[in-house]
């Protein structure tokens, strides 16, 4: 057997919240289903185990409010904040510029490290304009460690844009925001069970309350 046949799976799982200004309404909400996310799987030791979680927001600027942790490590979630605007790029260079970290904390600990998984929550259109380039080095065919990413919006969001930054799959919400915001945290939840199980990623194909956008306008 192998090194790396030996070695523990993990799966380094980013949830990347938008907290701009038009979120703050839904503040408490947010606060209240990331804690719960945290404390199912952080009470569920396998999951706890498997999946490594860290939890970036963007507004005007990214801010990283959990470091990659093992869940059942955690003594206590920071409150997440919503103001400013909504600016994509400097988001997207600091999942990469994590992934990096983290997956180089990872194996140092001994781990075997899947390709990691960003699931991105936003109610709005871009800010900034030239986010693209920034997403585009996220995603690089040519970096062994790009994430597998999966969008949801509600609200403002713009479909066009959650195809774009979606390379393994794309919602966009169909009911009104607090169930969207609810049905795409049990989502992950459920997602993180599943990955556990299978120790690989599961993707969801449906997602409660949300409506898949089609493959054929994501880019590859």
């Amino acid at each position: 057997m192998s090194d790396t046949a030996s070695k523990k799976k993990c799966l380094p799982v980013y949830l990347v919240v938008d907290t701009s200004g038009s979120m703050e309404k839904h503040t408490d909400l947010l606060n209240k289903t990331v804690q719960r996310l945290a404390t199912n799987v952080a009470d569920s030791p396998r999951v706890a185990e498997f999946a490594h979680i860290s939890i970036i927001t963007f507004n005007t600027g990214p801010h990283v409010v959990l470091e990659m942790t093992s869940l059942d490590d955690m003594t206590r979630l920071p409150r997440l904040a919503c103001t400013g605007v909504t600016n994509y790029g400097a988001m997207f260079a600091l999942v990469r510029q994590r992934i990096e970290k983290d997956v180089d904390k990872l194996i140092a600990a001994g781990r075997s490290v899947l390709r990691p998984a960003a699931f991105i929550l936003t109610d709005g259109a871009p800010s900034d304009k030239d986010w693209a380039t920034q997403f585009a080095a996220l995603t690089d065919l040519g970096w062994k460690r790009r994430p597998h990413t999966i969008s949801f919006g509600f609200g403002d969001a713009v479909e066009a844009v959650l195809a774009r930054i979606g390379t393994k799959g794309a919602f966009n919400a169909a009911v009104e925001d607090t169930a969207a915001i609810t049905n795409m945290l049990n989502t992950l939840l459920h997602t993180l069970v599943q990955s556990t199980q299978a120790e690989a990623l599961r993707i969801p194909t449906t997602v409660p309350g949300y409506r898949s956008i089609p493959i054929e306008y994501m880019e590859e």
